[in-house]
């Protein structure tokens, strides 16, 4: 993957923090409850959105395999994962956010996101195939 690729692959995984948090809050709102994550479907909820996101997010970036789809999606969840810890640790709220079960489908739905993306074969590798056809090998 090329190193030009690094700032947005960090930009959108900061987008998807702030999305994790908004759709969070969204869901402190709707239950009525501030700490929303203590209801199982308010996370499975969230997963599935936040596992759109990471989809859509790495439709915007040329990845040409599911292996760098998957380097990508790593990326993104283990940045969630760093942030929550930079603010949990502090305010001593790491059992609300890491003892939740269905905070860990958010996790991984932010990893698996950019793998359920359809990939367009390279164009290079598509040259090849029409060259081998062409010559008849």
């Amino acid at each position: 993957m090329p190193k030009k690729l690094y700032p947005k692959i960090l930009g959108f995984g900061l987008l998807l923090f702030v999305a994790t948090m908004l759709l969070l809050f969204i869901m402190s709102i709707v239950t009525g409850s501030e700490q929303p994550v203590d209801y199982p479907w308010v996370g499975v909820v969230v997963a599935v959105i936040m596992t759109f996101c990471s989809l859509w997010f790495s439709r915007l970036l040329p990845m040409e395999s599911a292996k760098q789809a998957l380097r990508v999606g790593i990326i993104w969840a283990l940045m969630l994962i760093a942030i929550l810890l930079i603010i949990a640790i502090p305010n001593k709220t790491t059992s609300i956010v890491f003892g939740q079960w269905s905070m860990y489908l958010v996790f991984v739905g932010v990893a698996v996101g950019p793998i359920l993306l359809k990939r367009k074969p390279a164009a290079s590798s598509n040259i090849n195939n029409q060259q081998r056809q062409v010559s008849g090998h």
